[in-house]
């Protein structure tokens, strides 16, 4: 028994870790972050390889409700922690790993996560329903037992799927339909005339280096995004975003966030190393040599300018490379000229006819805030 102990707590003596900072807890995050790595725990990328969820701060009511499908949608063992805004960052990751600890030595109690109709919001009712959907126009109402008459028959008369297959109703057949809750591709035009898939997808409100609430509603065409949308979770009631006296630490903090999307997760760690010495006298000379030699490693860096150059372009703005360049600047110590704020139109037109991946880079350029005067449209809550 005590061996399965020790193998149990070396198994989990660095937990993944999944942050959700609510609005206004910014500044608190800062301080969970230099915590993790203090201690070397490595982020979570997706519910799937999460151990400790952590939510800081209050969370308004819709991006509770998100929080808590995302809560479900990660699997045992697993910890949830809701820590208030000033709260010990150290007591409250101490705890979280000790109860970690003791669910696994627990035992799991049976997966109680949901299905896939239940974490879009359907009912017992619809769910049936699309059961007893005819997705394949003659398929879905054929009656089985005359399926397998047919298929007995010696000559093979309900088997030639040459023939038969044809009356099936394949030419109307809804591919926009749902199966198991979960809606399917349909088909339409890209910009060359060509028929490709077309999937709904949405990105956020909650994933690394993302802002916190924004969540982009797309059509998913071949390998290319169309028709984005952006809306701010409970944007009529969020608390005003802080505003980071600090510009130096700021953009620290965001070029952070722009490295660890981009896959660049060391440079990102001496982004954080840099921002949290800042704030320390005693280090703050060391901190500003980091904060110069990061500035530099980024902005020379090949790869990053393959990987973001000519992406996300707006107007004298440049593009996402040139933002991250101008962060480059700031978090050196240089003084930059104020960029105007973007719209989420703007930045939904920024990212029509994007890759996800590079979406999610033209997104973690840009320094977006909640704006509470601003309400989302109604589908774009659900």
């Amino acid at each position: 028994m005590d061996l399965i102990a020790r193998l149990r707590n070396w198994a989990l003596a660095r937990p993944r870790v999944l942050l959700v900072d609510a609005p206004g807890a910014t500044t608190f995050r800062w301080s969970v972050e230099a915590e993790l790595d203090r201690r070397g725990w490595r982020r979570a990328v997706s519910p799937a390889d999460t151990d400790l969820l952590v939510v800081l701060g209050g969370p308004g009511p819709a991006l509770a409700e998100a929080v808590d499908v995302l809560w479900k949608q990660i699997p045992e063992p697993r910890h949830r922690m809701d820590v208030p805004d000033h709260g010990d960052a150290v007591v409250a990751l101490d705890a979280g790993r000790d109860a970690l600890v003791r669910r696994i030595g627990s035992g799991p109690d049976g997966d109680d996560r949901p299905s896939p109709a239940s974490l879009l919001g359907k009912t017992e009712d619809e769910d049936a329903d699309d059961e007893g959907m005819d997705h394949g126009g003659g398929r879905g109402g054929m009656d089985d037992d005359a399926g397998h008459e047919d298929e007995e028959s010696e000559e093979g008369e309900g088997v030639d799927h040459g023939a038969d297959d044809e009356g099936m109703g394949h030419e109307s057949m809804d591919h926009g339909g749902e199966v198991a809750g979960l809606p399917m591709a349909s088909t339409g035009p890209d910009r060359d005339g060509l028929e490709l898939d077309v999937l709904k997808v949405a990105l956020g409100p909650v994933l690394p280096g993302w802002p916190t609430g924004l969540v982009l509603r797309a059509d998913l065409q071949g390998d290319v995004l169309t028709s984005a949308e952006l809306a701010w979770l409970d944007a009529g009631t969020a608390p005003p975003a802080q505003q980071q006296s600090d510009s130096q630490r700021a953009a620290l903090d965001r070029l952070a966030r722009f490295l660890d999307v981009a896959g660049w997760p060391t440079a990102a760690r001496d982004a954080r190393r840099a921002r949290d010495g800042a704030a320390e006298g005693a280090n703050r000379d060391e901190a500003q040599r980091l904060a110069e030699g990061l500035a530099r490693r980024v902005s020379r860096s090949r790869t990053l300018a393959w990987t973001a150059g000519g992406i996300g372009r707006r107007g004298s703005g440049g593009d996402a490379l040139d933002r991250v360049r101008r962060w480059c600047d700031m978090a050196s110590g240089q003084s930059v000229e104020d960029v105007p704020a973007m719209s989420l139109d703007d930045v939904a037109a920024l990212v029509e006819g994007a890759e996800i991946g590079s979406a999610r880079l033209i997104v973690a350029s840009l320094e977006l805030r909640p704006v509470s005067a601003v309400s989302a449209p109604e589908h774009l809550h659900a």
